[in-house]
């Protein structure tokens, strides 16, 4: 082997690698230039945050909301060190007070107007409810992340309302345009993490490796299905084919969604009805719909990627 021959063919694939790297850091700069992530997908989102936090307040009783017990009294859980800072801790949780503000804010988010004004008492309620209401669920954690990761997009939000296209994208300090698109690619990565930790963690778990979780998850009264779903599920269990299509399914399709992250938009886009309909059938299946709504909210955000041939 000749040792010059290798050592060119080195060098040339080397500034191969270098000419494609800059290629790609080039037109990704040029995409940050042209498409603006303030879209209707950031306005869906936050839309779909704030009505679950809305439902959730006006639909549950607050006794259930906020269960006391000999550890919470009053029903609100303070043991955080920053929790003198949430809402519920302060105001209490059943307080007419903390209603109004409640109310106020989400209401004040699902019309638009805005939307650097509104993300940090957004954010604030959510986590809130996260910290504060000791029977919290997955859809609570979901929001308070989400409404979190999305403050410092959306304090660099020039528009006065998120439900309007962003005319001043071009006008904006480069800084600022990578600030808000960095924020975006963060929020895909913190969905393909925990699509992905879903979905591995349920290996360890003998319910899941072995096919049964779901059958005990039914058998759960605070999840019971209504009795005809019940029925399907219990019918679908008892075939081979149905105990793998259903559990086995679901760790399939959480490896696939943690996978999204690293193909085309195009593929992402058509993944979309998919997830959703996924997450429907547990809000449906498990009365499961704050849940529901922030998982249709990050996947928006994930999924409906902005392009620059697509109209808002």
């Amino acid at each position: 082997m000749n040792p010059l021959a290798v050592q060119s063919g080195l060098v040339t694939e080397w500034r191969s690698s270098a000419s494609a790297g800059k290629t790609l850091l080039r037109s990704a700069a040029d995409f940050i230039d042209d498409v603006s992530p303030y879209n209707s997908s950031v306005a869906i989102a936050r839309s779909l945050l704030a009505l679950s936090t809305l439902l959730t307040f006006l639909l549950t009783p607050r006794g259930a909301l906020f269960l006391s017990s000999p550890e919470n009294p009053d029903g609100v859980v303070c043991d955080a060190a920053t929790a003198r800072w949430s809402l519920f801790c302060a105001a209490g949780g059943s307080s007419p007070l903390s209603l109004m503000i409640v109310v106020a804010v989400t209401l004040a988010v699902l019309s638009g107007y805005l939307p650097a004004v509104t993300a940090v008492p957004h954010w604030w309620v959510s986590w809130s409810l996260n910290i504060g209401s000791p029977v919290r669920d997955g859809g609570d954690q979901v929001a308070a992340v989400l409404t979190l990761l999305l403050v410092p997009l959306l304090l660099l939000d020039g528009r006065s309302n998120h439900w309007v296209r962003d005319g001043r994208w071009a006008s904006r300090t480069w800084g600022a345009r990578g600030t808000a698109w960095a924020m975006l690619v963060i929020i895909w990565i913190q969905a393909a993490v925990l699509y992905a930790n879903a979905a591995i963690a349920k290996f360890a778990v003998v319910e899941w490796a072995n096919g049964t979780a779901l059958w005990y998850w039914i058998q759960d009264p605070s999840f019971r299905p209504p009795g005809p779903l019940v029925w399907l599920i219990e019918a679908a269990q008892g075939s081979l084919f149905g105990t793998v299509a259903v559990n086995y399914g679901v760790m399939a399709l959480e490896l696939f969604a943690a996978a999204l992250f690293f193909v085309r938009p195009s593929i992402r886009t058509i993944a979309l009805p998919v997830l959703l309909a996924f997450h429907l059938c547990i809000g449906v299946a498990f009365g499961l719909w704050s849940f529901f709504l922030s998982m249709a909210a990050l996947l928006v955000l994930y999924l409906r990627v902005p392009r620059i041939d697509r109209t808002d």
